[in-house]
């Protein structure tokens, strides 16, 4: 079982101290180019893929991108926040030693599809999720961390994270059921924790928290109803981790005016980075 009162930033995935300094600059107001320019290039490897990427299709434009400072000014700051993110806590999660039953690629895949939905469906249905520009900006760390909690079960607990894979194949009890048996607590409730042990914006903790719950409130958060609606899109798509969190499932626990909307052209959009994206970190 796992005592969310023990539980300490040691039990996390370990980022890099010039990781963490890099992240508290991207996400800093007055931060000069250069600054992160010269955080990106102390770590080679994460600079090398962020041009790579700004040489992609996907971004490529009339000069070959050959610097990082080049790089942050064609793909813009905030798209390379998430970048990022993204590349260097896959790297973390890759890192640590997980039984052969956690799928490292899938989970990075449903995590990264989810935060991409959220940043984009907040950008271009801005009606439907009235935020904040702070709020905006933290959706995409909600989507990419809003299943970390497996992370922690399977580095933690291998044994019942294993025990817990044969369950949602076999299929029965909820899902959150099984967690709660195995682990004594269920993976948002893990994962939230684990956003504020890394001391991430309290509204991120809550949309990961409330992320698979009923929503009974007449006018919810937006920032739940967009990483609830996020979820579903990536898993609808075919993103998935727990293969019992179905699409249809997640679907019920949302409100019908959301589900009346085209998202067609979001979801396309999204899945060109994705299968990039995934191929960067993995390939």
């Amino acid at each position: 079982m796992i005592n969310l009162d023990k539980l300490s930033d040691r039990d996390l995935p370990p980022l890099k101290p010039m990781v963490l300094r890099l992240w508290q600059l991207l996400n800093a107001q007055n931060t000069r180019l250069q600054e992160i320019v010269e955080a990106m290039s102390a770590e080679p490897v994460l600079c090398a893929r962020i041009m790579a990427i700004s040489n992609s299709p996907l971004y490529r434009g009339l000069e070959e991108i050959n610097s990082p400072q080049k790089a942050l000014v064609r793909l813009g700051l905030n798209e390379v926040k998430g970048i990022v993110y993204y590349l260097t806590l896959s790297d973390s999660v890759r890192q640590n030693a997980f039984p052969p039953s956690f799928s490292v690629r899938k989970f990075w895949t449903h995590s990264l599809s989810t935060a991409l939905l959220c940043k984009k469906l907040a950008q271009f249905y801005p009606h439907l999720f009235p935020m904040t520009p702070e709020e905006q900006d933290s959706t995409y760390l909600a989507g990419l961390l809003h299943d970390i909690g497996y992370v922690v079960m399977a580095s933690l607990l291998p044994g019942e994270f294993t025990t817990m894979t044969r369950l949602w194949e076999a299929g029965g009890n909820s899902p959150l059921e099984i967690e709660d048996e195995l682990f004594g607590v269920s993976h948002p409730i893990l994962s939230a924790k684990a956003l504020k042990l890394w001391k991430f914006p309290k509204n991120v903790q809550l949309a990961v928290y409330a992320h698979h719950r009923a929503i009974s409130d007449d006018s919810p958060p937006p920032a739940i109803m967009l990483l609830k609606l996020a979820d579903y899109l990536a898993t609808d798509t075919g993103y998935h981790f727990n293969p019992m969190f179905t699409a249809e499932l997640k679907r019920l626990t949302l409100p019908v005016f959301l589900l009346e909307n085209d998202f067609q052209p979001v979801i396309e959009e999204v899945a060109l980075k994705v299968e990039m994206l995934v191929s960067q970190a993995f390939d």
